[in-house]
């Protein structure tokens, strides 16, 4: 079985692998896709074949060096995975499209702000600092969000973050300790699930279907630690600057067009650290610090 998802040149193949199909169907959102059966002449080769072996779905892409495979045993798994080689097709494929080249900002995006200050607030992926938490909280609050983990980036001054169309996704089990209304609000708003990610639902007002723009208008370094007194500090352009650097990825890219666009993005945004212990006291700060 082969996938084509509109905004990316090749399809996808499925051989023995229809049930990951049907769980990457549950978490696109905005993405416009046809089934086939088999290929045909006018279809370019597929860059992206997912297989069920022995060992569990194994997937080979351009993405994952040559002669190996990534190997998953769940579906849900396997498609968290999945999802990073769509990505990068749909980034690399933007000339093809007639876009702008793009890049990719390992991080996550939530529209926050009225009028004028209105547009994305960043968050840098940093390791154990609760970004997909956070993201999810602030959904919950009545923000939309745009990327919990790749965002890809038209450069400029403002630069443009544009909706990967992918719900958010948690891992399991939730931290101890967390809000309860937070809890009972992902458990509500429970998407595919395995026992190491859950998925959540967000509707059409608390989601960014793909392609949907806006643009950067801050960018936050996470802290978090238990215990730690809620506080947003400034941050210098140099250090939000280093983080970016660290958290893009392009295959195609060369270093420099890299640092130019990112040193773009933080210098048309507001650029601060915060430090927090509990996703909704995090959401208190920034949304005053939008307001």
């Amino acid at each position: 079985m082969l996938i084509h998802l509109e905004g990316i040149e090749s399809p996808i193949e499925f051989e023995g692998a229809e049930a990951l199909a049907g769980v990457l169907k549950k978490v696109l959102r905005g993405w416009r896709l046809r089934e086939t059966t088999a290929r045909t002449s006018a279809d370019r080769p597929p860059r992206i074949r997912l297989t069920l072996g022995a060992r569990g779905y194994e997937r080979r892409s351009p993405w994952i060096e040559a002669g190996k495979a990534q190997v998953l045993i769940d579906p849900v798994d396997a498609v968290c995975d999945l999802l990073l080689d769509i990505e990068r097709a749909y980034v690399e494929d933007a000339p093809k499209r007639g876009e702008a080249v793009l890049s990719i900002l390992h991080a996550a995006a939530v529209e926050m702000g009225h009028g004028e200050n209105k547009g994305l607030v960043v968050f840098p992926s940093t390791h154990a600092m609760g970004k997909s938490l956070l993201t999810v909280a602030l959904a919950q609050a009545g923000h939309r969000v745009f990327a919990d983990d790749q965002l890809p980036i038209i450069p400029g001054t403002p630069a443009l973050g544009i909706a990967p169309g992918f719900l958010p996704r948690l891992r399991r089990p939730l931290p101890e300790g967390v809000d309860a209304a937070l809890a009972g609000f992902v458990r509500s708003h429970t998407g595919p699930e395995s026992a190491r990610f859950r998925y959540v639902n967000l509707d059409d007002q608390r989601l960014a279907p793909l392609g949907t723009r806006a643009p950067i208008v801050g960018v936050v370094l996470l802290e978090r630690s238990d215990g730690a007194a809620p506080v947003v500090m400034p941050a210098t352009e140099a250090e939000v600057l280093k983080a970016c650097v660290l958290q893009s990825f392009g295959r195609t890219q060369n270093a420099l067009f890299v640092l130019d666009s990112l040193h773009a993005m933080v210098r048309g945004a507001k650029c601060v650290k915060l430090r927090y212990a509990d996703a909704p006291e995090a959401v208190a700060l920034l949304e005053e610090m939008v307001a």
